[in-house]
């Protein structure tokens, strides 16, 4: 077993991007630490990104939780789905301090991807995430 093949799509200009990913689960297995934003394949590269805001649609009882990869993550957020039904949950972090959630350059093991983690995946669950993020100073 396995977990899905994620179809993916990303569009970066350099200050701004948008990045598209959705898999499909055949299997219970869950994703760990699964790389959605890898900032060391846009170019030009960034130091780090501010994530803006998620767009997360779940099919099922998935959990999500989305953070910024280093030594200690830093959590972005958690979307939880419900059984038997579809929930779509839009997270905008502008309003906040920073305007977004970053993570430190500074921090131990700093990679800054964003990164996902599943549980309580069933064959059938779908999760689609919209990953609105900008270049951090």
């Amino acid at each position: 077993m396995a977990t899905p093949t994620p179809v993916t799509y990303t569009q970066w200009d350099g200050t701004r991007g948008i990045t598209y990913w959705r898999a499909e689960w055949t299997t219970t297995d869950n994703f760990t630490d699964t790389v959605v934003v890898d900032i060391s394949a846009l170019s030009p590269v960034p130091t780090a990104i501010k994530i803006r805001a998620v767009k997360a649609t779940l099919n099922g009882d998935i959990e999500a939780t989305i953070e910024l990869d280093a030594t200690t993550d830093v959590l972005v957020y958690v979307f939880e789905g419900q059984t038997d039904s579809t929930l779509i949950d839009i997270t905008d972090f502008t309003d906040g301090p920073s305007n977004g959630r970053v993570a430190s350059s500074s921090l131990a093991g700093f990679v800054g991807d964003a990164i996902l983690t599943t549980a309580n995946v069933a064959s059938g669950d779908e999760l689609t995430l919209l990953v609105y993020y900008q270049k951090s100073e």
